[in-house]
């Protein structure tokens, strides 16, 4: 079996035994994996991290086709179509061994290449609940990645008003063809104006940061168009700095996203498989990736012009380099197992 690991600063594609259903995990699916996702910037900064030892496992997030459950798996079965997300048990390899509760059934394999990016997709649900919006409420997408993306379209499925912004003309085009209507460069000289005109002077019920940036700063300049007790919610990967007396005139909520929701991290959750009761805990990270998954298969989210770089298995090594030369034109990015 093949997998994509670090080594010696870059990607490369290595043998390793097949895994098996683990002795004493009856909770456990055998997949066979036929699309996974590539997250360019976490991945490409892995990569370059002189932290991140060799054999590192790259990769989080992909679909394929079940090919072996264990004795207690109940909710897929061989033959099933699914997504699978969750590091450490999922990355990019021809077949995993991941827990049931990562795993998520599609109704067919209509959907397969789309279902691959359960990951970002859980992501972006989890993120959107951060915010705890009402029916009618205006909220900012600022940064218009994969992520971003996401979080705009769920936004305004969801009956948001949503108002969005990008450095890059590509990536605001790109939002306005799935739907979103006030779509603006981010350093359009009339934008506080659209801004005020947008919000009728109150500012933004949310501001979702979904900007990848190491210039300070960004966080202070986006929250000055915060309402009053609005909640400021950080997705991105930016420096957390911001002035005190503005977050205290807004008397805002600060909140970060932590991975797809309830669950994440928890190894009782992922690794055992013993669920948060739904009456007290709605929405897992289980309950968040079916949720985006649904969406995706009824149409709701577009993705197709999301995926801008496929590359077979074979030419995974190829692909960091390519998306090293070409970072500010990736977006969705899949390596295809043809086996």
């Amino acid at each position: 079996m093949r997998k994509v690991v670090v080594s010696g600063g870059k990607a490369v594609l290595v043998e390793d035994a097949e895994p098996t259903l683990p002795y004493g995990n009856a909770h456990r699916v055998l997949v066979r994996i036929k699309y996974s996702s590539i997250s360019p910037g976490t991945e490409l900064g892995l990569i370059d991290n002189p932290q991140i030892p060799d054999g590192f496992q790259l990769g989080y997030s992909g679909s394929g086709q079940v090919e072996e459950v264990g004795g207690a798996v109940t909710s897929v079965k061989p033959g099933d179509w699914v997504a699978v997300y969750g590091g450490p048990y999922v990355y990019h390899a021809e077949k995993l061994s991941v827990p049931e509760s990562l795993v998520v059934p599609l109704k067919s394999d209509r959907k397969l290449r789309e279902a691959a990016y359960v990951g970002l997709g859980a992501v972006a649900v989890h993120s959107v609940r951060r915010m705890k919006l009402e029916f009618g409420e205006a909220v900012w997408v600022v940064g218009l990645g994969f992520l971003g993306l996401l979080i705009a379209q769920i936004c305004k499925n969801a009956n948001y008003r949503v108002f969005a912004t990008d450095m890059n003309p590509g990536r605001c085009e790109l939002a306005r063809t799935a739907g979103i209507e006030d779509v603006y460069l981010a350093n359009d000289p009339e934008l506080d104006g659209r801004m005020d005109a947008f919000t009728d002077r109150h500012g933004f019920d949310a501001v979702a940061l979904c900007a990848h940036s190491a210039r300070p700063g960004l966080i202070g300049q986006t929250m000055s168009k915060l309402a009053f007790r609005g909640t400021y919610a950080l997705v991105g990967n930016v420096p957390i700095e911001f002035p005190r007396e503005l977050f205290f005139q807004k008397e805002g909520d600060f909140v970060i996203a932590r991975g797809a929701g309830p669950g994440r991290y928890d190894p009782q959750y992922e690794n055992d498989c013993i669920d948060y009761p739904k009456s007290y805990v709605r929405w897992t990270e289980g309950r968040n990736m079916l949720e985006f998954i649904r969406q995706v298969e009824i149409g709701a989210l577009q993705l197709d012009k999301l995926i801008t770089h496929e590359f077979a298995l074979d030419e995974a090594e190829r692909a960091y380099e390519v998306l090293k030369r070409e970072a500010g034109a990736a977006l969705g990015v899949l390596i295809r197992y043809d086996s």
